[in-house]
């Protein structure tokens, strides 16, 4: 089984969105962004291109992981987890996104907190795995 195959295309997708996200904000900028020669920038603003700038490493993360999944020595159990908590880790950008959407509201949930955790999890099973390179016939297959 490939597990990489759904980081691989979210990913793609995520760099893409991103690309597009960062032509919006840009194509905007002078109108949005200046007054009287001074460069201001609104809280909803912020967010929204906090949340251009976290979707392009994470796009990036996804792809390496991609390719890397499938070479740890890992259950397939665990392959699929942690091919799933990488993809996770689009909450954060997302949640920024949402976050600059709804007017900076404080009271917006937390949804970047699950992409946080997502990343980190995904960061443990590659740990994990690498330390077990070598040790594959003790793996469950």
């Amino acid at each position: 089984m490939i597990f990489g195959k759904y980081n691989l295309i979210v990913g793609a997708v995520g760099l893409l969105v991103g690309g597009l996200g960062g032509l919006m904000l840009g194509a905007t900028f002078d109108a949005q962004s200046t007054k009287d020669g001074y460069h201001l920038l609104e809280l909803a603003r912020f967010y929204i291109r906090e949340g251009h700038s976290h979707s392009m490493p994470f796009a990036l993360y996804n792809l390496i992981y991609s390719q890397i999944i499938d070479k740890l020595a890992l259950s397939n159990r665990s392959k699929m987890i942690g091919s799933l908590t990488a993809m996770t880790a689009f909450f954060l950008p997302l949640g920024l996104l949402g976050k600059g959407l709804a007017g900076a509201d404080p009271n917006f949930p937390p949804i970047g907190m699950l992409g946080i955790l997502g990343f980190i999890a995904s960061v443990i099973f590659i740990l994990v795995g690498s330390k077990n390179i070598g040790k594959e016939e003790k793996i469950e297959k």
